[in-house]
């Protein structure tokens, strides 16, 4: 079953879009150049025919290219099992994980998430104790997609206030998060911002990302860069 997706995947190479694509990506990801379009027809299919258990069923760690990653982390977010199952699935699937796109990809795609919020964060913001950048990453990118709610917010909050980093992509994830809550809870982020002694990285990248949004006003930017002014001096 390996072999008849890997060539499906082969088949539809785009050398173009993958030495573009090879830019945006740490450089021991190994890349086939197959657009994610491509990749959710191939999906669609797997699905459609009822085939999603071969895939679950592979051994991931035997993926040579990103976009094996990716089908497998697709199908896993659409196969139509259990959630018990599916939470134990992506647990196994997690560590394996080697980048921004694999990671923000599947995170987007776990609508389950959404009926079974408490499960889900109960589940994964151990992650955020891991000394593996993608695994906290995992939490935060799914944390800005379906845990921006009143219930969740202070929660964590308090969890970006302990949090410690292993590397840039879980910073950029907090950073993202934290500008992603703020179109919600503009106040409440602004006052975190200010008073919580943020890594400096993700402080800078936060505001920079705020004052990128359009939904943002003026007026608002303009106190955030004034704290950020404020902080460097």
């Amino acid at each position: 079953m390996h072999t008849n997706f890997l060539e499906l995947l082969k088949n539809k190479r785009d050398e173009k879009y993958r030495e573009f694509t090879s830019q945006l990506l740490p450089k021991e990801v190994n890349l086939l150049g197959v657009r994610i379009p491509e990749i959710r027809k191939i999906l669609k299919d797997i699905i459609k025919n009822n085939k999603h258990n071969d895939i679950l069923k592979l051994d991931i760690s035997s993926y040579v290219y990103q976009e094996e990653l990716i089908l497998h982390a697709l199908v896993l977010a659409h196969a139509p099992i259990s959630v018990v199952d599916k939470v134990e699935l992506i647990k196994g699937f997690v560590p394996y994980i080697n980048s921004w796109a694999v990671c923000d990809i599947f995170c987007a795609d776990l609508k389950q998430t959404k009926s079974n919020l408490a499960l889900f964060y109960k589940t994964f913001q151990n992650y955020t104790n891991s000394n593996y950048e993608y695994q906290i990453r995992f939490f935060y990118v799914l944390a800005l997609n379906y845990f921006i709610n009143e219930e969740m917010i202070n929660d964590i909050l308090n969890l970006i206030s302990k949090q410690k980093y292993v590397g840039y992509y879980d910073k950029m994830a907090v950073a993202w998060f934290l500008s992603m809550a703020y179109i919600k809870f503009p106040q409440k982020i602004q006052k975190f911002i200010s008073k919580t002694p943020l890594e400096k990285f993700v402080f800078s990248k936060t505001i920079s990302k705020i004052c990128d949004s359009h939904q943002v006003k003026k007026e608002a930017k303009l106190q955030l860069r004034n704290l950020a002014s404020q902080v460097k001096s």
